[in-house]
């Protein structure tokens, strides 16, 4: 049975409960903070070797090394934030908004169509338009002409 702390004590025992003090709140408010900064930094932003060429925009898979998505490895990790080469470390982000001034090399397009959810198409690019193929990977919508909220789904098979 939890007993409850009568406060005349000095010291607080570990079988009694008592209510947070002041410095029991600034502890709990550092802890979470030191959370909230884990997550935000290391849950969407990751790096490893790349395969071959990618650059800034393109839609992810991970083999042994990152490689560019396309139909038939639909199984999309993230979207590269930097350009790299082969053996060059490639930044990706999992999750979250990726800005770009211009994004023809990955949509065929300068800018993206406010509002519309983007696909995987063929190698490296993305479409607003869903494929009618064999599979469909919605990748994230596009929150105004240069900003891709990416919420990657998981692929669906025709």
């Amino acid at each position: 049975m939890l007993k409850i702390w009568d406060g005349k004590s000095k010291s607080r025992q570990k079988h009694r409960y008592a209510a947070p003090d002041a410095t029991d709140w600034e502890r709990i408010v550092k802890e979470v903070i030191k959370t909230q900064k884990v997550i935000i930094e290391n849950s969407n932003i990751y790096s490893n070797k790349a395969d071959e060429v990618i650059l800034v925009g393109q839609p992810l898979i991970l083999e042994s090394n990152i490689q560019i998505a396309d139909l038939l490895n639909p199984e999309v990790i993230g979207l590269s934030i930097n350009s790299c080469g082969p053996n060059e470390n490639c930044i990706y982000i999992t999750q979250g908004q990726l800005s770009l001034e211009n994004w023809f090399h990955i949509t065929g397009t300068n800018e993206l169509i406010p509002g519309a959810y983007y696909y995987l198409s063929s190698k490296g690019e993305l479409t607003a338009i869903p494929p009618s193929s064999i599979v469909v990977s919605e990748l994230g919508r596009a929150q105004n002409k240069y900003v891709l909220n990416i919420n990657i789904k998981t692929p669906i098979y025709l």
